[in-house]
């Protein structure tokens, strides 16, 4: 029997079915989407800002490693969306966007907020679909998930133009879910990978946000087998436990310096679900001049041309329990020791940095870093931005996903205000606790939705590292001697304090030394423990920057300031 329904009305049935459990955004005027809400126990996350729902949307998805929904108006409200699915894109963050558009009997007659909207996305997603006829709308619903969730997750896009979503919509089946697809790489691909990777005596693995598709050891085991020094993409990271023996940090711009002659002396390097961004392979052009890579992808555009070896498509845990099978030879034990002492260099050298700041009045962001990892449980969700103060916690060893923790960051795009948001997403996404480290201009950016935090009772603890401004481009500005021209990126003024609004559910801190910082975590936990939303103000020395972005170029530090170090 077919019965009919209204588009939201179907819409909202199938996300049911599907799994989805909270909407994000900011509707259309009519409201109809609200309607349809109650009967199907689904929640909606109502924003004050659509770019931030995107990041919202997107935390909720890198959380539960599930696809999410995000739900806008037409025009300038589906514009305001692009920033969130330029980082969903580069995320890998199976995002679907569902926005209102101009009716096609009023197309091209300069209706009220017309736009070509799939023009403006299509760049930006996996697939760009407009539903012209309501037969349609299951269909693309269905097809819309089917593509976010396989191949490389990433962000759909849906338009529903004004005049559909008056009509009724025929059912004549069941909906079903999204089947989520493997994809095993070839055996000829294998072979050649293999025939490498069984000779290598100095093998690296490198794992990208690509491998956050699964929960498994297998890379673990795999790096055991053979000896393998373990790194992460800043992506990447907490998709292996940071605590294992071979693991030595993140990739490119953020490896320690202790660590970089792992790189140096590799005669492998074996690359799982990464796209290879310019951060990730920062010097490599000075680190691999003749070091094969194999790399490994779902997609063939993640793959990197400018590097000689072998590509591998298909799953990359798929690949790594195909090469576990065959063993290979035993372990280098001069290679372990290598990479064991570059890690004792690079502990020991961090312990010697931290017991100097000791000294140093104030409070410094390696310290921070080191009490987050003492008073705050092990299983926590860490949203990062990747500011000038806040992306210390990049730099291994400073700071340590262990097993059961999760790391989300911006992609290479590293859009300002991203884990401010996201961090709103991913709490209603888990129950483990969600920490995010901010700068505040950060947090300034994606002040309109602190209400919704508010609104929504949604729990997280904010770490806001206030040095009073936008600290990278000062950092830029007086590293060039610029600092006569007026630019106040940067505001004395500003350094008296963020602006917290004050609500029951809102419990406000300040760290303004070291002394005061072990206690202030401990309460806030305990005030996150009461579901509370903390706000931990932490007065940053402009200053207090990693050496490896101590002298900047653009967006990248200069090469020589790097290679005179080693």
């Amino acid at each position: 029997m077919t019965v009919s329904l209204s588009p939201w009305d179907a819409i909202i049935g199938y996300l049911k079915s599907a799994g989805v459990r909270h909407l994000f955004g900011l509707p259309s005027d009519d409201l109809q989407i609200i309607s349809s809400l109650p009967p199907s126990g689904m929640d909606f996350i109502l924003c004050k800002d659509q770019r931030n729902a995107v990041f919202m949307a997107a935390g909720y998805a890198l959380t539960t490693n599930q696809m999410s929904v995000c739900v806008v108006g037409k025009g300038p409200a589906l514009s305001n969306t692009l920033t969130g699915l330029l980082e969903a894109k580069n995320l890998g963050a199976p995002v679907l966007l569902l926005a209102l558009g101009t009716g096609g009997d009023k197309l091209g007659t300069r209706s009220f907020q017309e736009a070509d909207q799939i023009s403006l996305v299509k760049p930006l997603v996996k697939w760009a679909y407009r539903v012209e006829h309501v037969e349609r709308l299951v269909w693309a619903m269905e097809r819309a998930a089917f593509l976010a969730i396989n191949g490389a997750p990433g962000p759909v896009y849906i338009e529903l133009p004004e005049n559909l979503m008056d009509q009724s919509v025929p059912i004549g089946f069941q909906s079903a879910p999204p089947e989520r697809l493997s994809c095993s790489p070839s055996l000829r691909e294998l072979d050649a990978a293999w025939g490498i990777i069984e000779t290598a005596r100095k093998p690296l693995i490198l794992v990208g946000g690509g491998m956050k598709s699964a929960t498994s050891n297998v890379i673990e085991r795999f790096a055991n087998q053979h000896g393998a020094a373990l790194f992460a993409t800043a992506s990447g990271r907490s998709v292996v436990d940071e605590d294992h023996e071979l693991f030595c940090g993140v990739a490119g711009l953020y490896t320690d310096i202790s660590l970089r002659r792992i790189w140096e002396e590799s005669d492998v390097v074996i690359t799982l679900g990464s796209r290879l961004e310019e951060t990730a392979t920062f010097e490599w052009d000075l680190l691999l001049q003749d070091t094969p890579l194999i790399q490994v992808n779902v997609e063939l555009e993640d793959f990197a041309h400018e590097y000689r070896g072998v590509k591998v498509l298909g799953d990359g845990y798929a690949a790594v329990e195909q090469w576990l099978e065959r063993r290979g030879q035993e372990p280098d034990g001069v290679w372990l020791e290598t990479i064991r002492s570059c890690k004792e260099k690079a502990f020991s050298q961090r312990a010697v940095y931290l017991e100097k700041l000791k000294k140093a009045p104030g409070i410094h962001v390696p310290e921070l870093l080191e009490m987050i990892q003492t008073e705050l449980p092990e299983n926590l969700v860490l949203l990062q931005e990747n500011g000038l103060q806040d992306m210390w916690s990049y730099f291994y060893p400073y700071f340590r996903f262990a097993a059961g923790s999760l790391s989300i960051v911006p992609s290479d795009q590293t859009s300002l205000g991203f884990g401010a948001a996201a961090a709103l997403g991913a709490s209603v996404a888990t129950e483990c606790p969600v920490v995010a480290l901010v700068g505040d201009g950060a947090f300034n950016l994606f002040s309109p939705d602190f209400i919704t935090a508010v609104q929504y009772r949604i729990p997280v603890i904010y770490l806001v590292l206030n040095n009073g401004g936008y600290g990278w481009l000062q950092n830029q500005m007086n590293y060039k001697h610029l600092s006569g021209q007026s630019f106040p990126f940067v505001s004395e003024a500003a350094k008296t304090g963020i602006q917290i609004p004050q609500y029951e559910f809102v419990e406000s801190l300040v760290i303004r030394s070291k002394e005061e910082a072990r206690g202030q975590l401990q309460l806030a936990w305990e005030k996150y423990q009461e579901n509370k939303l903390v706000v931990i103000e932490v007065y940053a020395d402009l200053a207090d920057v990693h050496e490896k972005i101590s002298h900047v170029y653009g967006d990248f530090p200069l090469y020589d300031q790097q290679a005179s170090k080693n």
